[in-house]
């Protein structure tokens, strides 16, 4: 099934209300529950998902064809899942805060331009979180829940609405379904985590139709106060390939061209293809996203600053701005300015362990890519001071997705901890298309 048949089932969904009344003692109390329907799919209408060689054997056994959203309070909502074939049963997740799904912006944020840029990468930007055992429900007397170990819970990076469930067995995913979150329900939580900043309808082009934003000039001093800066030299290691290991083992195949990549330098063309993401969330290598990535080729310098963040709390963070020059036109200059990042945060792992460091997309406050339950909870958008850019030679802001790159990984060196190893990740996180290390001590 093509992405167009895809896209008019989804937009022929109603979101509807279910009411349960009791009436006792003239007492009219509604429960509101909003209700979509999950899209599964089948190997050969995804034949590009890159969990094919990693998921379990009882994939397609399972069944979920329906999702319903409650909200009990400001802050508490209930995610259910009903099953619809008999190896399937309901998975619950009780006790959500939703809110921290819904793209905002931190509180500090002041200037209009940012705002615009902050909360359209916020919803550009994928959004998964880890629910564990004890974090979700589903009955262990059932086959489904005997093996759910795990459910994740997504916001996609398409556009407003987009959601997808993930579960895993102990030997790989389980099961995987889309569904259009209840769209008159999105928009008013919208409206209300971002009270007094900005609405729904403002954006409404942006969010849901990927207009895309102007280009103009960054003002970094609205996000945070240089304490001190110096000049660092590094090493550019973009000769070398990288450790082939989690989702950049898994999405290799999803790369368009090169067709064989022996090296970080040979992502570094506008000749670059990756796979596209499609409605309503899926890899197609069929329609390739193409790059600028040969404004990569060349590391010029590196700066490192001590910044004190506009936030509340006027946190003391790192803030890393590496120039690069154009393969072929080296008077071409482009930026990534890639603040608010607090040093405690950057992790000491070894080389091949690198998936793990310190992982964020591209905007202002963000969210990580993947993000376990309790973190993600616990750590609003509304105070954090975490930006990410891409800059022209003249400070302007370049759309990261056309420009080909997702966000950083940080980590120290397991045998130098003053060691940081610098890697950028590809547009869809494909690829590595940078790594750099330079001394921050």
């Amino acid at each position: 099934m093509n992405k167009l048949i895809y896209k008019s089932i989804f937009l022929g969904l109603l979101t509807s209300t279910v009411y349960s009344c009791n009436t006792e003692e003239n007492v009219d109390e509604k429960e509101v529950v909003f209700e979509s329907k999950m899209i599964e799919m089948t190997d050969a209408s995804y034949p590009d998902n890159n969990d094919i060689e990693s998921r379990c054997s009882d994939w397609e056994k399972y069944k979920h064809h329906e999702v319903k959203v409650n909200r009990l309070d400001s802050t508490n909502f209930t995610i259910t899942f009903p099953p619809s074939n008999d190896n399937s049963d309901t998975i619950v997740i009780e006790n959500v805060n939703l809110l921290e799904w819904i793209p905002t912006i931190p509180n500090y944020l002041t200037d209009e331009y940012l705002k615009s840029i902050g909360i359209i990468n916020a919803e550009w930007n994928r959004q998964q979180v880890k629910f564990e055992k004890g974090e979700f429900y589903i009955s262990n007397h059932t086959e489904e829940g005997k093996k759910t170990i795990r459910v994740d819970l997504a916001r996609n990076c398409l556009n407003s609405y987009l959601w997808e469930l993930i579960t895993y067995a102990e030997d790989g995913a389980l099961y995987h379904g889309w569904f259009d979150f209840p769209r008159g329900m999105y928009e008013e939580l919208f409206d209300e985590v971002n009270h007094g900043k900005l609405t729904f309808e403002e954006y409404r082009n942006y969010l849901i139709d990927y207009k895309d934003p102007d280009s103009e000039v960054v003002n970094l001093e609205n996000l945070r106060k240089v304490d001190s800066a110096w000049d660092v030299s590094f090493n550019n290691l973009n000769n070398e390939f990288y450790p082939l290991t989690g989702a950049r083992k898994s999405k290799f195949k999803n790369i368009v061209y090169p067709k064989n990549p022996t090296t970080i330098n040979d992502f570094l063309t506008d000749s670059t293809q990756f796979s596209t993401f499609l409605y309503p969330g899926y890899y197609s290598t069929s329609d390739p996203r193409h790059t600028t990535l040969s404004k990569l080729g060349i590391p010029k310098k590196v700066t490192v600053r001590r910044v004190i963040s506009n936030d509340d709390a006027k946190d003391v963070c790192l803030e890393f701005d590496v120039t690069f020059a154009r393969n072929k036109d080296t008077t071409e200059l482009t930026r990534i300015v890639i603040g608010g990042v607090k040093e405690n945060q950057i992790p000491i792992l070894a080389l091949n362990d690198y998936n793990k460091g310190y992982k964020m997309p591209m905007g202002i406050g963000n969210h990580g890519f993947y993000e376990k339950a309790e973190y993600a909870q616990t750590h609003s958008s509304l105070e954090n001071p975490y930006y990410a850019f891409i800059l022209d030679g003249e400070g302007k802001w370049l759309d990261s997705h056309f420009f080909g790159v997702d966000g950083p990984i940080f980590h120290r060196d397991e045998h130098d901890s003053s060691l940081m190893h610098y890697w950028l990740l590809s547009f869809e996180r494909h690829a590595m298309v940078t790594h750099l290390t330079f001394k921050i001590d």
